[in-house]
């Protein structure tokens, strides 16, 4: 599979534009982004470490934070299709 298509590029991807949207958005509370900021970069990390158990969580943790927010939950019900299987 090139590069362009894995699912690591895919997600690299959504991880941006979600990091964009809440840097964007004026509806989401400065301190959801200041708790979610962070959290988006240790999906970064764990992504990178292959750590099924920690992605999920973190992925679960980002979706409990941005679910009042319909554009961020939709590109992170997206992410789930590229996550690794547990």
């Amino acid at each position: 599979m090139s590069e362009e298509r894995s699912d690591e590029f895919i997600l690299g991807r959504l991880i941006e534009r979600s990091r964009l949207l809440i840097a964007l958005s004026e509806e989401i509370p400065v301190e959801t982004k200041l708790q979610t900021q962070p959290l988006l970069k240790q999906l970064e990390e764990v992504l990178a470490n292959g750590d099924v158990e920690r992605i999920h969580a973190t992925h679960a943790m980002l979706c409990r934070e941005l679910q009042d927010n319909a554009d961020l939950d939709a590109l992170l019900s997206a992410m789930t299709t590229f996550l690794p299987e547990r």
